[in-house]
């Protein structure tokens, strides 16, 4: 790789607020700013959760994207009063469940700069998928993180679009071995899907949490194997620290740029957003 191609600055889109019900309640899209310098960050998106019947912060009614949209956006412009030269997008993460239509509608995309789909909460709503499937099952998982990466392809949306963590079985015990069993025909029949409709790739968080066995740079050779095959489909990507909270956002993009130089994906494998 040329010392030129090498990537030295984040587009981080993947970045939660205290409007995604998991999100620390104390962190608003501005929380972010004064640390992306020191994090190379250069475009900041934020991506909160919509989920079905998902309700605000004091639990009273479901929330659409027109919104959330609407709440980020009273976020957004305090970054305006701020001395900064982070470019701030507005995204939102879209879930897509077994046997369920996404959870934003076409028309409201429009407000959103662009989209993450999601379709790999498997552990994080077990009741839900243990109503269709044995999700104790390893290769059920493994077919299924698959078949919904498929679908989550094949929607539409009138705005970019990129895929969250793909292919990660979250709160899974058996994480290692589900992403270890998935074979190469199967990430090379998702991934070709992906970039043929140009649906960008995460770099991921799970890169390098400790579910699964990291190699001497403090990254998983599991999820290189997935990223290495979704290189080799010519997909486009995007870097997302997938951040709840400010300790998951400082100190992450370093690796995520190491990972980045070890798939050998260049400035121009980046998504253009």
């Amino acid at each position: 790789m040329r010392e030129e191609d090498i990537i030295t600055e984040c587009k981080d889109l993947h970045n939660h607020t205290r409007l995604s019900y998991c999100g620390d309640r104390d962190v608003f899209a501005y929380t972010y700013i004064p640390y992306c310098e020191s994090e190379k960050v250069t475009t900041i998106g934020f991506s909160n959760h919509l989920y079905y019947g998902e309700t605000d912060l004091e639990g009273k009614h479901y929330k659409t994207g027109a919104e959330r949209a609407a709440d980020m956006k009273d976020e957004l412009e305090q970054i305006k009063k701020m001395d900064t030269n982070v470019r701030v997008l507005l995204g939102c993460e879209v879930e897509l469940f077994y046997n369920k239509e996404p959870s934003l509608a076409y028309d409201e995309a429009k407000m959103f700069d662009y989209v993450l789909m999601s379709p790999s909460h498997i552990g994080n709503f077990a009741d839900y998928y243990r109503q269709f499937f044995d999700i104790d099952n390893i290769k059920v998982v493994q077919d299924l993180l698959v078949e919904q990466f498929k679908r989550a392809c094949y929607v539409k949306y009138p705005v970019p679009m990129g895929m969250a963590h793909p292919l990660y079985p979250l709160i899974s015990q058996n994480e290692q071995e589900i992403v270890d069993g998935i074979s190469d025909s199967a990430l090379a029949d998702c991934f070709t899907l992906a970039a043929k409709n140009d649906i960008s790739i995460e770099l991921h968080a799970c890169l390098y949490r400790k579910n699964t066995k990291l190699d001497e740079d403090g990254l998983s050779p599991s999820y290189l194997r997935i990223l290495s095959a979704a290189k080799a489909c010519g997909c486009k990507f995007h870097f997302g620290s997938d951040s709840h909270r400010m300790s998951m956002f400082v100190g992450s993009h370093e690796k995520l740029l190491l990972a980045a130089k070890k798939l050998g994906i260049t400035k121009n494998d980046i998504w253009d957003i």
